[in-house]
């Protein structure tokens, strides 16, 4: 029968301690030769603001000698965010082909219209679509008491430029 002493119990415990303290200082190596890190630079490209379009609206009220009507439009916006409008500037005017003799000097503007100074808010280009609002300019256009008789029906266009801005 063998007999071990202490001091032999005691070695052995020493070297399976060591062992286990160098096999767990290795597992942490292998870890963290795994984490790694990295600088570099990344790069964005601002886009351009397309014009927006105005086309003749459908006008809610009819315009007569010494009174004043609404002009009526939609405002198309190709953009992808929303643009602001704070003005439409009212310009030159002209009548349709049937009413030629209609003396358009008795017809006048209000300019520029800004909805009370709030403007307006067009919305953004959504897939394919524009993005569009409908304006009545309200009381934009008015006839003097000077207008002709050929002036009966017509049809007024009035050149309109908007001013807009993004919007958040």
């Amino acid at each position: 029968m063998r007999v071990f002493s202490g001091t032999n119990r005691k070695k052995k415990r020493l070297i399976a301690v060591t062992a286990l303290l160098v096999a767990g200082s290795a597992i942490g190596v292998a870890i963290a030769a795994w984490t790694t890190g990295g600088s570099g630079s990344g790069q964005a490209q601002a886009g351009s603001a397309a014009s927006m379009t105005i086309s003749a609206g459908t006008p809610s009220s009819s315009l007569y000698p010494t009174a004043s009507a609404d002009v009526a439009a939609t405002i198309s916006n190709p953009n992808p965010y929303k643009v602001h409008v704070g003005s439409v500037t009212l310009g030159a005017i002209s009548v349709d082909a049937g009413h030629s003799s209609c003396n358009t000097a008795s017809v006048s503007v209000t300019s520029p219209q800004d909805n009370s100074g709030a403007g307006w808010d067009v919305p953004a280009k959504s897939g394919a679509v524009n993005g569009s609002l409908n304006v009545d300019l309200a009381d934009a256009i008015a006839m003097s008491n000077a207008a002709t008789d050929a002036c009966q029906g017509a049809s007024f266009t009035v050149a309109l430029t908007a001013t807009g801005a993004s919007a958040p």
